[in-house]
C-alpha cells in the first residue's frame, strides 16, 4: 500500500479514497463531506468509489478494496474489524459511525409475531458472522432462554440485497434485514418489523448506553504515514454528522429520499437513532462486554478490543 496519499492535480490537495456500499447509509455521510466542502476546508479531497455489497473471500467487497490496498477508507462492524487484526490485518478504526444494527422483518400473514416465535423457522442473514445475528441470538438467550442458531434454520443469503429478495419472494419466514431496508419493505403494510435491535441492545446487561458497532476504518500503515489526515477525516466526518442531524433537507439531498413519505420520515428517524454518537472512553468497556455476550465472536478477537490494539491514539481514546 502506498505510504504517501496522491495528490490532486486541481488544487493539490491530498486524495483520501473512499469505498461505500453505492446503497448504504454510510455514502449519504461521504457525499454531505463533498457537497458541503468539509473536505477541503480540512485539507483533503475526498474521492468516493461505491460498489455492491457481496462477499468477497469471507470479506466485505469494501474491507477486500481496503486490504488490497485500492483505497484508504471504509466502514465496517468492530467485531469484523477485531476479526481481521485477529488474522494480522492491521486496520484500524479512526472515527465512530453509528450504532448500525438493523432488524428482523417478518410477513404480516405469518406466524412470526415476537421473538419468542422464532423456534423452527428459517431466517435469513447476509453471513453468519453478521452482528445482526450475533446480537440477536444474544437478545434471546437473555430475554427467552434459547439461542436461534440452535432452533432456527439460519439462511446465509450473501449479500443484503439478495437476503431482501429472499424474503419478498416467500424463501424465509423472517429476515435480519439493514437498518435502512425496513422503512420502505413495511410502508405497505405486507411486512412488519418484529424488534429493532438497537431497541432491544439496551435489554442486555452492560449495555444500557448507546455504544457505535461500525467505524470508520484506515489501513495502519496510511496512519503512520499521515496521521493528520485521519485527524481530518475525522473532523469533517463528525461535522458531516451533525449538519445531517440539523439539516433535514441537505440529508434527503444526500440520501436520495424524500421525507414526504412515511417511509422516508421513518427512515431519517432510524438514522437519527444510529447515526451521529461522539465517542466517549467508556464506549470501549461497553463494546468489551457486548463482544462477550455475542455468541460467535472469537476469542482472539474479544482479546483485541483495547484502544492500543484497534482504534487509533489520539483519535479513539
Amino acid at each position: 500500500m502506498s505510504r504517501e496519499l496522491p495528490r490532486d492535480a486541481r488544487d493539490g490537495l491530498p486524495e483520501l479514497r473512499a469505498a461505500f456500499e453505492a446503497t448504504g447509509s454510510g455514502a449519504w455521510l461521504m457525499r454531505a463531506i463533498t457537497a458541503c466542502g468539509l473536505d477541503h476546508a480540512n485539507g483533503y479531497r475526498l474521492s468516493l468509489q461505491l460498489g455492491d455489497d457481496r462477499m468477497r473471500g469471507g470479506c466485505q467487497a469494501t474491507e477486500a478494496r481496503l486490504i488490497a490496498g485500492a483505497v484508504d477508507l471504509i466502514d465496517t462492524d468492530w467485531l469484523s474489524l477485531a476479526r481481521h487484526r485477529a488474522g494480522g490485518l492491521p486496520l484500524v478504526a479512526v472515527a465512530p459511525y453509528g450504532a448500525i444494527f438493523g432488524g428482523l422483518v417478518a410477513p404480516c400473514d405469518g406466524e412470526l409475531r415476537t421473538l419468542a416465535d422464532l423456534p423452527g423457522k428459517r431466517i435469513g442473514v447476509v453471513h453468519a458472522q453478521d452482528k445482526n445475528w450475533l446480537l440477536l441470538r444474544a437478545v434471546c438467550r437473555q430475554r427467552h432462554g434459547f439461542d436461534p442458531a440452535g432452533v432456527s434454520s439460519c439462511v446465509v443469503t450473501g449479500s443484503k440485497s439478495a437476503l431482501r429478495e429472499a424474503l419478498a419472494g416467500g424463501e424465509l419466514d423472517a429476515a435480519l434485514l439493514y437498518w435502512h431496508q425496513v422503512p420502505t419493505l413495511v410502508a405497505d403494510g405486507e411486512f412488519r418489523e418484529v424488534c429493532d435491535l438497537v431497541e432491544s441492545l439496551a435489554t442486555l446487561p452492560g449495555t444500557s448506553c448507546l455504544v457505535p458497532s461500525t467505524f470508520f476504518v484506515f489501513h495502519e500503515a496510511l496512519l503512520r504515514a499521515d496521521h493528520g489526515r485521519a485527524e481530518a477525516f475525522a473532523r469533517s466526518a463528525a461535522a458531516a454528522a451533525e449538519r445531517l442531524r440539523t439539516d433535514a433537507a441537505l440529508w434527503s439531498r444526500v440520501s436520495g429520499v424524500s421525507l414526504c413519505t412515511p417511509a422516508g420520515a421513518a427512515l431519517r428517524r432510524k438514522w437519527l437513532a444510529r447515526v451521529g454518537l461522539p465517542w466517549a472512553p467508556a464506549m470501549t468497556g461497553a463494546l468489551q462486554r457486548l463482544a462477550a455476550l455475542l455468541d460467535g465472536a472469537p476469542q482472539r478477537a474479544r482479546h483485541d478490543l483495547p484502544p492500543s490494539a484497534w482504534l487509533s491514539a489520539g483519535l479513539l481514546q
